[in-house]
């Protein structure tokens, strides 16, 4: 089975993108320390491979608008809302402070985050941030948000059927 890190580098490869390397474990125990949670394997292991895209352009970006964050961007939606306008739109929701933002689109028309929480037990789905007042769960799981992204599904922009 092909690490969903992998899976993704190669796709930002093929569209030409320069790839920073990945995290390290240490930076990985560092954010779940202070955020007191656990990433889940998919989510851990995309990260040490791949740690989001470059922060500059042109490599901040792929063609459709997409941005993944390297770790050390990631925040809990709280910590994001603190730095945007009208935050308190769509950030004001029960649970906010176990979602975290890692990805955004068309330079945060909106975002999705990940709920993350020290047992794994809780799921850690995916949602859409920043669309409507309360969030938009779109994917079980971070491999199945890639999924979604590698085809482009209509999901990942809120059209749910």
């Amino acid at each position: 089975m092909i690490h969903v890190g992998d899976r993704i580098r190669v796709h930002w490869q093929s569209l030409g993108l320069v790839l920073p390397t990945g995290s390290t474990e240490t930076c990985i125990t560092d954010f779940e320390s202070r955020y007191a949670v656990s990433l889940p394997p998919d989510f851990r292991e995309y990260f040490l491979r791949v740690n989001g895209m470059d922060t500059h352009w042109p490599n901040s970006q792929d063609r459709e608008g997409y941005s993944f964050w390297p770790l050390e961007r990631v925040k809990s939606v709280p910590e994001e809302a603190a730095s945007h306008l009208h935050s308190d739109e769509w950030s004001g929701f029960s649970g906010a402070e176990c979602l975290f933002v890692f990805a955004d689109y068309l330079d945060w028309s909106w975002a999705y985050a990940i709920r993350l929480s020290s047992n794994a037990l809780h799921g850690n789905p995916v949602f859409i941030i920043g669309k409507k007042k309360a969030p938009l769960e779109i994917s079980d799981s971070f491999r199945g948000f890639v999924e979604l992204y590698l085809i482009d599904s209509p999901i990942l922009y809120g059209r749910i059927a």
